[in-house]
């Protein structure tokens, strides 16, 4: 008996380690009709622990340069993408991605980062020069974020007030568009450019000063 018609019996009987292998197995004849993250989340709603595992393996890196670009402490970026996941986890079944899995996922970070500042009232400097800002897809941001020392570049951000520092990282980093942070955060879409605007213009006067 092939893999094949081992995996498709399988299947049959309602094994989701088969559907899983199905997936990994012909994944790139799939994602034409289905993007990977569609289904991943529809299986991590069908409780699928892979699905859960490929998606934190997939955006974990991403999720932790926007914690640290939030709270600038590398234990409570740690906290909040642990967090996150967490949640994750719990809420199989009930997850709705309205627009992109990058983007729902960066507003939890923000929102966990949030709750993070409440809660403590002590910020520790971390050492960001041993981070690495993870590339984006190419846009007129990129010549800002494609700054030779990434620790210069995170240390302005955490100088941003933090409604400007929360736009700049779900539209940058997050791939949001302004109006679906605009919806998340809840303000006019107006609005959304505005602090993004006033981000790149204050993030540039302290990359300008570093340089000098």
């Amino acid at each position: 008996m092939s893999e094949t018609q081992s995996l498709a019996k399988q299947l049959n009987r309602g094994s989701k380690q088969a559907l899983c292998r199905i997936y990994e197995k012909y994944r790139k004849d799939l994602l034409p009709s289905m993007s990977e993250d569609r289904f991943l989340v529809r299986q991590l709603n069908r409780g699928s622990k892979q699905a859960l595992r490929r998606i934190y393996e997939k955006y974990r890196d991403e999720l932790y340069t926007i914690a640290i670009s939030l709270v600038g402490d590398m234990p409570l970026a740690e906290d909040c993408l642990q967090d996150v996941f967490v949640r994750l986890a719990q809420t199989t079944g009930r997850i709705q991605v309205r627009s992109n899995l990058k983007g729902y996922l960066a507003t939890a970070i923000v929102n966990r980062a949030r709750d993070h500042r409440r809660r403590s009232s002590k910020q520790v400097d971390c050492p960001v020069e041993q981070l690495a800002l993870q590339e984006t897809r190419p846009g007129p941001d990129q010549q800002l974020i494609s700054i030779e020392q990434t620790s210069n570049l995170l240390h302005a951000i955490a100088k941003l007030p933090v409604e400007q520092r929360e736009v700049f990282v779900l539209h940058t980093q997050g791939a949001m568009s302004f109006r679906q942070i605009a919806r998340q955060q809840r303000i006019a879409v107006r609005t959304a450019h505005s602090r993004h605007r006033y981000a790149i213009n204050k993030l540039r006067q302290l990359l300008n000063k570093e340089k000098l």
